[in-house]
């Protein structure tokens, strides 16, 4: 198919934009010993990150919409790299906190990017199999980053696990150039870019609108809930006595089960109803927190690795679907306020976990998390229900 192949360069880039969000997790106390700082500081990176990755989700929606899909990108990916350069030449943690926030800045460009471009190129009725897979490219990358990053972190540096992705995200920038703008019925940039009181007046558009506005806090739950604790996973491992590898390998299972249930959601979503995918994925959700609070040790963290991927592959991919339906003529907003709400929501949920991590207790932690799970799990199910549209 035509779309084949620009779908293919956009999976890299998300593949990349994935890698580097998760990277720093099996890395957070092999940068600590290095830098001779506390863990809670060095878990700060990853909070900056996740808050810059999820508000600039809205500005380079807005950029998209006056430059184009595809240039944005590119010159998003450009920032992500030189800031993938300037992490892994930091001097000192305080350069290391600006370089990673500027990177989650940049590298927010890349997944809701691609996203409206699926949403522009491809008709509704086939939308949900490209929407799958480009979660499993996401996947892909998260499982990379665990057993990448903590081998290089523990073979050679953790510089060097950062570069690579730098790299790599630059080479990608380049191939960028060949893949075409998106053109036809389903496209929803205008002919003229709109001034920024325009894009000013859809954003409020989209706040406003009580459907839309339904979407964006239940994605705000789901960041918390499926993606704040997973930063930790690793560093509970490790805190235990496992390795830096041993444990990037043990949360890799995270991403590569999410490529097998992501199979298993696109073979079902044609049958199954979204409030059932959303039900299912909700009850792993709450799997999971129930697995670490039996166990924090490698079969307890495995098994909530499995449960989270499960959850993630059945609800999220079943949510961002509805995101790209629910206001179809501001979708490039809706989608990167989605992601803005996804992000700045694990973002909370990972500073929340910092003073439970540093003292060694995550059980209020992981408490709370069960509780949001649950009425995450039934909001969604219900409002999915019974807003089929």
């Amino acid at each position: 198919m035509a779309e084949a192949r620009p779908l293919r360069v956009l999976h890299a880039a998300t593949f990349l934009s994935s890698f580097d969000r998760l990277l720093v997790a099996p890395l957070l106390l092999p940068i600590a010993r290095d830098l001779d700082a506390e863990v809670a500081e060095v878990a700060l990176m990853a909070t900056v990150y996740l808050v810059g990755y999820g508000l600039m989700q809205v500005v380079w929606g807005l950029v998209s919409d006056r430059l184009g899909r595809v240039r944005t990108m590119r010159l998003a990916m450009v920032v992500a790299g030189v800031a993938g350069v300037a992490t892994a030449l930091s001097p000192g943690l305080a350069a290391l906190v600006v370089a990673r926030l500027v990177a989650g800045g940049a590298y927010a460009a890349a997944v809701p990017g691609a996203i409206t471009y699926i949403g522009d190129t491809v008709p509704a009725v086939r939308r949900h199999a490209p929407l799958t897979d480009l979660m499993t490219a996401t996947a892909l990358g998260m499982a990379a980053a665990t057993l990448v990053g903590a081998l290089l972190g523990d073979l050679l540096s953790w510089r060097v696990a950062f570069g690579v992705p730098a790299v790599a995200v630059l080479a990608v920038s380049l191939v960028l150039r060949g893949v075409p703008e998106p053109s036809g019925p389903d496209a929803s940039r205008p002919a003229s870019p709109p001034g920024l009181r325009v894009q000013a007046h859809r954003v409020r558009e989209v706040l406003t609108h009580r459907r839309a506005l339904l979407v964006l806090v239940l994605a705000g739950g789901e960041g918390m809930v499926l993606l704040g604790v997973i930063t930790y996973l690793p560093t509970v491992l490790q805190a235990g006595g496992t390795g830096t590898a041993a444990s990037g390998a043990a949360t890799a299972v995270y991403g590569l089960a999410i490529v097998a249930f992501a199979r298993l959601v696109k073979a079902l979503s044609a049958r199954v109803s979204p409030a059932r995918l959303i039900a299912v994925g909700g009850a792993m959700g709450l799997g999971s927190y129930g697995a670490l609070l039996v166990d924090r040790g490698l079969p307890g963290v495995v098994t909530a690795s499995v449960l989270l991927a499960g959850a993630w592959a059945f609800m999220h991919s079943t949510m961002q679907n509805w995101a790209t339906q629910v206001v179809p003529t501001l979708r490039a907003t809706v989608v990167s306020l989605f992601a803005s709400a996804l992000f700045l929501g694990s973002a909370a949920w990972t500073a929340l976990g910092v003073p439970f991590v540093a003292r060694g207790d995550l059980v209020p932690y992981l408490l709370a998390g069960l509780l949001t799970a649950l009425v995450l799990t039934a909001v969604a199910t219900w409002t999915r229900h019974r807003l089929p549209g």
